[in-house]
């Protein structure tokens, strides 16, 4: 067990970070935080956080083990980025693959949720960010175009190189923001792209990806989501195969009435 603490200039929303071997990878949003409405209790925290277009997004790569080794600090265009599928190096280079946006997703709290234009909002899409560690430079490729958000991959490959990522998506990419409706599975060695879809009344939450235990492909397991039907005010637990993501359901578990929807959600073979 480790302690290190280090400290960036300016406000941070960091919601999540990425791993490699020898390093923690934070993406600094170019926001700012006005607290006085809150100390108030005019607004909420979140309504007090204000998107900066005109300042780029910092990407700040602390080592693991700091004897003898600098933060290293990246810059790349404004954007604003929740969650980080993964992060690996390979030779002088280190690979982060993240949802991003071009601009932080919000809808005031005290708006009409049903008059609300949600096309107005920028969509979430998969890209990779090569750093490169001698030159400084950062290399963005948009990789997914649809709308899409909540990646997952194997638990094993965190941090290292990986073929098979999973994640919600628009039911069709429209180039616009979209609510998820299916599960997209992405192959990066081949560029292959499968999807499951539960349109036109079913939207999907986080993607969870189940090993099978003495499995051997990297995609061998089940990729388990909760459903939530609009026409019927139901949830489901649809468990898919992983390697088919494409054909039907393994499984539906449904539920008599509806679950909430969640950020975040995980697996355990074993109750503890």
């Amino acid at each position: 067990m480790r302690r290190h603490s280090h400290s960036i200039p300016g406000f941070s929303f960091i919601h999540d970070f990425a791993i490699t071997p020898h390093y923690c990878i934070f993406f600094q949003n170019p926001v700012n935080f006005n607290p006085l409405p809150f100390l108030l209790g005019i607004r909420g925290a979140g309504e007090c956080v204000e998107f900066q277009p005109g300042k780029p997004t910092r990407v700040v790569l602390i080592p693991r083990d700091p004897k003898n080794k600098e933060v290293k600090i990246f810059e790349v265009d404004s954007g604003f980025v929740f969650h980080h599928a993964n992060a690996f190096e390979k030779e002088n280079q280190v690979c982060i693959d993240s949802i991003a946006y071009a601009s932080l997703p919000q809808v005031q709290a005290d708006a009409n949720y049903k008059e609300a234009d949600f096309d107005k909002l920028d969509p979430g899409k998969l890209w990779r960010f090569t750093l490169n560690l001698q030159d400084g430079t950062v290399e963005r490729k948009l990789v997914e175009p649809c709308c899409c958000e909540f990646p997952t991959i194997h638990p094993d490959r965190v941090g290292r190189d990986y073929r098979y990522l999973f994640m919600g998506a628009a039911h069709q990419d429209t180039g616009r923001n979209a609510p998820l409706q299916a599960i997209l599975k992405l192959d990066w060695e081949t560029g292959e792209k499968q999807s499951h879809s539960f349109a036109p009344h079913g939207y999907v939450s986080e993607p969870i990806f189940v090993p099978r235990q003495g499995g051997k492909q990297e995609d061998e397991g089940w990729v388990l989501t909760l459903v939530y039907d609009g026409k019927n005010h139901r949830s489901t637990l649809a468990i898919l195969d992983a390697q088919n993501i494409e054909g039907d359901a393994v499984a539906l578990l449904h539920l008599k009435h509806h679950i909430p929807y969640g950020l975040h959600g995980s697996w355990t073979d074993s109750v503890f």
